[in-house]
């Protein structure tokens, strides 16, 4: 039964994401990204179905929710075949990281405050700019409910994913590094497969700023706890 449930599972995962795929090329909006329409369709259809098929799906999925581990650490491919090109621009690339971590916890903070959402909504929306994996580990750190930081941390890759590309296009930034960074700052390991679509370097820059956005929020994260219980 397990065998099965995995073999479903990780078939119905394979085929939903290809249709998106190609609902999208024939639609030709790039805010429309496979990923994005893949997870409302399938919440959509769970939506429907009996209960127990969403128990199944849960269970059979967990191999491909492990799998996310080792696909973050293979994303330092491109950093190492760019990692010359890369070092020249270390203020950049540090640069960015701290803009968008600050820059992610004061709006979540502040906004947060402002329409009174409980606080630990707001810990685990802190942590939606790094990967999930590192985010469910400062989870543990900072006491967090791992569901709410699960839902936080693909809401921010999906919806980066969806309207960064427009934003930056409009904004003008052309420059691959800087298109990578911003990629890989605000929407981890999501945004740095985007950026790697894009071409090696940018994917190379957004695993720099992935990376970087998981040391600095890791380390706050560590030092709050520990200061604050």
């Amino acid at each position: 039964m397990r065998a099965l449930e995995i073999l479903g599972a990780t078939a119905f995962t394979a085929a939903l994401y290809w249709i998106c795929r190609q609902a999208q090329r024939r639609i030709g909006l790039s805010a429309l990204h496979p990923l994005l329409i893949s997870v409302v369709a399938g919440g959509t259809l769970f939506w429907f179905l009996p209960p127990a098929w969403l128990d199944a799906y849960d269970r059979g999925s967990r191999p491909m929710l492990w799998m996310l581990g080792p696909a973050t650490a293979a994303l330092a491919l491109p950093f190492y075949r760019q990692r010359a090109f890369l070092a020249e621009h270390p203020r950049a690339a540090v640069l960015a990281a701290l803009s968008g971590c600050a820059s992610t916890v004061a709006v979540v903070w502040g906004l947060g405050t402002l329409i009174g959402l409980p606080p630990p909504l707001m810990r685990a929306a802190s942590l939606k700019s790094v990967t999930l994996p590192v985010a469910l580990g400062l989870a543990q750190v900072t006491h967090t409910e791992p569901g709410i930081t699960t839902v936080c941390v693909f809401t921010s890759g999906l919806v980066g994913i969806a309207i960064g590309p427009v934003l930056l296009g409009r904004a003008r930034v052309r420059s691959p590094v800087a298109r990578g960074l911003a990629f890989g700052t605000l929407s981890h390991a999501i945004g740095t497969a985007r950026a790697l679509e894009e071409g090696p370097l940018p994917g190379a820059a957004g695993v720099v700023a992935l990376t970087l956005s998981a040391l600095i929020l890791g380390i706050g994260a560590i030092v709050l706890s520990l200061l604050f219980g």
